[in-house]
């Protein structure tokens, strides 16, 4: 019985070893990558694309103040095409907005100018005689 015993333990301990390395999942460094980082938009309203390529959650939402731009899908789980839309610019005044893209423990920034509405040409001076 003891000798039973004592070749049953090592191989149930073996067993149990075995099994601990087959059920572990590997870990898989986070990725995020943005294509491309920089979109630049006339004075009306319009809409880009960019390639998000991630493999784990991302969320990418203008400050608060960017009411402006917005980004859709705002988060993700893996690669995806977001598409980023603008409305119309009714000052003259190009603006820049920074959409931060982050992950886990990553973070890079889309920067989104658009430019200003031209002023308009003034009117010609009626001809006098």
């Amino acid at each position: 019985m003891r000798k039973a015993f004592a070749t049953i333990i090592p191989v149930l301990l073996l067993a149990v070893f075995a099994a601990q390395f087959s059920a572990c999942e590997k870990y898989v460094l986070p990725s995020l990558e943005i294509a491309p980082d920089t979109l630049r938009f006339g004075a009306t309203a319009d809409s880009q694309a960019v390639v998000v390529t991630t493999n784990v959650i991302t969320t990418l939402y203008p400050e608060n103040d960017d009411y402006w731009v917005h980004a859709r899908p705002e988060w993700l789980e893996q690669n995806a095409t977001v598409f980023i839309r603008v409305y119309d610019n009714p000052t003259t005044e190009s603006r820049t907005a920074v959409i931060p893209v982050k992950s886990e423990a990553i973070l890079r920034n889309l920067v989104v100018i658009q430019e200003g509405t031209p002023a308009p040409e003034p009117e010609p001076e009626p001809e006098t005689e």
